[in-house]
């Protein structure tokens, strides 16, 4: 489909993030619809004070899920948790893929991060055909 590369800013390693069809369908879209004094080079999406930041986004989850009476603590490590969960289980996809998409570097860290619990093992070992 497409790809995109950045530079990550913790730990200043380039990374590569492939997008699926729906992800580019509205990229394109936005980006015929966006200012024509645009450059490539400019952040594709921007707030009131310029480029988005991870605290910026980590205020507006809160303030959605407040909007919403959503109890618990959310933030924008949320999103990103969320999404590995959904990888996991939904899509069936496996701990070593998860260590590299979330550059950690045991899948011990990436258990804990996935918050994958000892039942959830144990329950492996009692699976029967």
């Amino acid at each position: 489909m497409g790809e995109i590369e950045l530079k990550e800013k913790k730990t200043g390693k380039a990374r590569r993030i492939s997008l699926n069809r729906a992800c580019v369908e509205a990229i394109n879209g936005w980006l015929k619809a966006r200012p024509k004094d645009v450059e490539d080079k400019d952040a594709l999406f921007t707030g009131q004070r310029g480029t988005l930041t991870v605290e910026t986004i980590h205020k507006l989850v809160k303030t959605w899920c407040k909007e919403i009476n959503l109890k618990g603590n959310y933030g924008s490590h949320s999103l990103r948790k969320t999404f590995g969960y959904h990888q996991r289980v939904t899509f069936g996809v496996g701990i070593p893929e998860l260590m590299t998409v979330f550059n950690h570097s045991t899948q011990k860290q990436t258990l804990a991060y996935l918050c994958v619990q000892p039942e959830e093992v144990k329950s492996v070992y009692l699976n029967q055909l």
